[in-house]
């Protein structure tokens, strides 16, 4: 993997997670006039893009050949609880990356309670540091 994370780049991420978690909020609306591109992240959804991105945890790397092992933590969200940072950064890679090809595919990450798995598990790996 490329550079490592650092605290600071784990306790920005974190910042986050009260916000995914209530699921009272719009993580996304859809706009049906767009045929390509309907989806339209809420303003934090897209700052929290934004961190991921400038902080450099979205990095290169095959992600297309992650995609089965990722489909296993989807099915199987208790598995998150035994990751390590590396595959929790390949899985957040993985969904951001994703969306740039298929519409959508982070607010279904959103609304399946995925990304808030991934929050949590890095939130109980950052109390170990």
């Amino acid at each position: 993997m490329s550079d490592s994370l650092e605290i600071e780049d784990i306790d920005a991420m974190l910042e986050f997670l009260p916000y995914f978690k209530d699921k009272s909020n719009v993580f996304y609306t859809i706009d049906k006039k767009d045929l390509f591109y309907p989806y339209r992240y809420s303003e934090e959804v897209n700052k929290f893009l934004e961190v991921v991105y400038t902080r450099n945890i979205v990095y290169f790397f095959d992600w297309g050949s992650f995609q089965d092992k990722a489909m296993e933590y989807y099915e199987n969200p208790k598995l998150l609880g035994q990751v390590d940072f590396d595959t929790l950064r390949k899985l957040l890679t993985l969904h951001i990356r994703k969306d740039r090809f298929c519409d959508g595919h982070f607010g279904h990450m959103i609304k399946s309670g995925q990304i808030v798995g991934i929050l949590e598990r890095l939130e109980e790996l950052r109390k170990d540091i």
